[in-house]
C-alpha cells in the first residue's frame, strides 16, 4: 500500500506510556494516515505540540509525568504551542460513565475505550476531516447515504439503514430542542455532553452532511466558555437537521410508492 492508498492524510499525534499499547495504536493508525508521531509523557508530547501543528491528538489519559488533560491544556493555553484548535480525543481504559463526562468537559473530542480498534480510528479521522474541511464543503456531502449506512451497522440491505436513520431522526427531535435550550443559557458543558451523545448515533447512520456539522460544532466549542462565538455553527446544525428531517420524509414516501 502506497501513501496515495491510505483513506487519510492527516499528521497525528499519538501519546501513550505503555510500549505494547503504543506499538499496536500506531500500526492501526498508520493503516489509515500517512504521519503517525508518537510521544510517551506530557513533557514530550508537549515539545512536539510545540514544534509541529497536527490534524490530530491522541492521547492516553494516565501518563508517568501527569494526564492527557494537561496535554490538552498545554496545547491549547501555551503561547509556544502551534496547536491551539486541534481536537483531542482521549484513550483510557477507565468505563467510569462519570469519568468519561469529566474528560469530555476539559476539551476532548471523543472518549476511546482501550484498546484502539481500527474501526474506532476510522471514525475519529473522518470527524477529523470534517473539521478540517471549509463549511462549503462540509454542505456538499450527501444528506443520506444509505451505503454508507449499511457498512456502518453491517447490513445487508439498505432497510435496515433506512431504520436506523428513522430512529436517529426521531431522538433528533427531542435533541435538537434541548440543544437550543443548552445554547440559550450557555451551558457549555452541557452543550458538548449533548454533541457527544449525538454523535454516538451518527456513527450507525448514514448521515454524512449531518454529522459533518455535528463534529465542526463540536470541534469549535471543545474550550469555550462563551458559546456566542459559535452561533453561525448552531445555526446550521439547526438547518440541517431540518433537512435531514425533510430528506428522510421524502426517502420513505418515494419507497412506499
Amino acid at each position: 500500500m502506497t501513501v496515495s492508498d491510505l483513506p487519510f492524510g492527516h499528521h497525528i499525534l499519538l501519546v501513550e506510556d505503555d510500549n505494547v499499547c503504543l506499538f499496536a495504536a500506531s500500526e492501526i493508525l498508520s493503516r489509515l494516515t500517512a504521519m503517525v508521531d508518537m510521544a510517551r509523557d506530557v513533557e514530550e508530547a508537549s515539545e512536539r505540540l510545540n514544534a509541529i501543528a497536527y490534524d490530530l491528538v491522541i492521547a492516553d489519559i494516565n501518563l508517568p509525568d501527569g494526564t492527557g488533560m494537561d496535554i490538552l491544556r498545554h496545547a491549547y493555553r501555551s503561547d509556544q504551542s502551534k496547536n491551539k484548535t486541534t481536537p483531542f480525543v482521549a484513550l483510557t481504559a477507565h468505563q467510569n460513565k462519570q469519568k468519561h463526562q469529566e474528560i469530555l468537559a476539559s476539551g476532548f473530542i471523543d472518549v476511546a475505550m482501550k484498546p484502539l480498534s481500527l474501526a474506532r480510528a476510522y471514525l475519529f479521522l473522518e470527524g477529523c476531516q470534517a473539521q478540517s474541511d471549509k463549511v462549503a464543503t462540509t454542505a456538499d456531502a450527501e444528506i443520506i447515504d444509505l451505503a454508507l449506512g449499511m457498512k456502518r451497522i453491517g447490513a445487508s440491505n439498505d432497510e435496515k439503514a433506512v431504520i436506523a436513520i428513522g430512529m436517529l431522526i426521531s431522538s433528533l427531535k427531542e435533541d435538537i430542542v434541548e440543544l437550543k435550550r443548552l445554547q440559550a443559557i450557555n451551558d457549555c458543558v452541557g452543550v458538548q455532553t449533548l454533541l457527544h451523545k449525538i454523535k454516538g448515533g451518527l456513527e450507525y447512520s448514514g448521515t454524512p452532511r449531518f454529522q459533518k456539522y455535528i463534529v465542526l460544532l463540536s470541534c469549535a466549542i471543545s474550550t469555550s466558555v462563551d458559546l456566542s462565538g459559535a452561533k453561525p455553527l448552531f445555526e446550521a446544525v439547526y438547518a440541517q437537521s431540518t433537512l435531514l428531517t425533510r430528506a428522510y420524509q421524502e426517502l420513505v414516501t418515494d419507497r412506499r410508492r
